[in-house]
């Protein structure tokens, strides 16, 4: 199906954001506004976004996609998932106004973008579905985990870290108060996890 691709500005509070609408020739009642997660822009890595918003318009779906406050072409400063709420809005009001006939939307969404469009998603009614790959759920408690579990113990079994060590170069009271730290933080996410309390909570715990 032709389609045709639009670029424009639009505002969201005092930041002034680049986007580009692929649309079909003939009107649909249901679009997808494209969700980019950092540290992407708009057209996203090998092209992904332009091929998928113009992959969407020739099957008759009208896209958007843009970027938010301080990423790409965005003005004003970067923003991290929890803080385009308003950059959201501000896309899908500018998408319904220049797409005659949109009665719903579906956010697409990567990675913490993905999170972002769950955030965003049960505020605008307008909102009738979700694309999300590989969502992020990353907690304080998770990433000590991680870091318990990973990266320290790649340290411990790396050559060149027993070469800082013996040679001065690592700050040894500040290694083991970040580690302690670290593991405090897994512990406690262990033992929440572990609880009672928890396990009550699971509706797949026994």
């Amino acid at each position: 199906m032709p389609y045709l691709e639009t670029a424009f500005m639009f505002a969201s509070a005092a930041r002034q954001l680049p986007a580009i609408v692929a649309a079909p020739q003939q009107h649909a009642d249901t679009g997808v506004l494209l969700i980019v997660g950092g540290p992407q822009y708009r057209v996203g890595s090998h092209r992904q976004f332009v091929l998928l918003a113009r992959a969407l318009a020739a099957a008759g779906i009208p896209a958007m996609r843009f970027d938010s406050g301080g990423m790409g072409d965005a003005s004003g400063p970067l923003l991290n998932f929890e803080q385009i709420d308003a950059d959201i809005a501000a896309a899908v009001d500018v998408f319904f106004a220049r797409q005659p006939g949109l009665q719903r939307v579906v956010l697409w969404g990567l990675c913490d973008a993905a999170s972002a469009s769950l955030f965003y998603a049960w505020r605008d009614p307008r909102v009738q579905g979700l694309v999300l790959l590989n969502p992020w759920v990353r907690t304080d408690a998770g990433l000590a985990q991680a870091y318990v579990q990973h990266y320290y113990r790649q340290r411990l079994l790396s050559r060149e870290f027993w070469g800082k060590l013996l040679g001065g170069g690592v700050d040894i009271r500040g290694a083991l108060l970040g580690f302690w730290s670290k593991l405090k933080q897994a512990r406690q996410a262990s033992s929440e996890h572990e609880s009672p309390a928890a396990l009550h909570a699971d509706p797949d715990a026994g």
